[in-house]
């Protein structure tokens, strides 16, 4: 009995893992517009943005399904990573400048 219940655990654990870890199908983002139905955005889950380029700035804005602007971050190079607000797959984010972001 002790056998299967510990096995039961780890199949749940493993099943846990694979399902529930927030993945983005790219996590690098240079200038342009995204539409986040693009990527495995999961509305439960939070990200955080940051600028990874040594000498470029970049500047993020995410916009509603209404195309209404939600947050601006300006992202000097080499920045810490910034909270984003939740995200829903109908989200726009717009990418401005010659930095190197990642989401995670």
């Amino acid at each position: 009995m002790k056998n299967c219940a510990k096995k039961l655990i780890l199949i749940c654990l493993v099943f846990n893992i694979f399902f529930t870890t927030p993945t983005f199908a790219v996590t690098n983002f240079k200038e342009g517009v995204y539409q986040l139905s693009n990527f495995n955005v999961s509305p439960g889950n939070l990200y955080t943005i940051q600028n990874i380029s040594k000498e470029n700035n970049a500047y993020i804005i995410l916009f509603d399904e209404d195309q209404r602007t939600l947050q601006s971050i300006r992202l000097e190079p080499n920045s810490k990573s910034y909270d984003l607000l939740p995200l829903k797959p109908e989200y726009r984010i717009v990418i401005i400048g010659n930095g190197e972001v990642i989401i995670k």
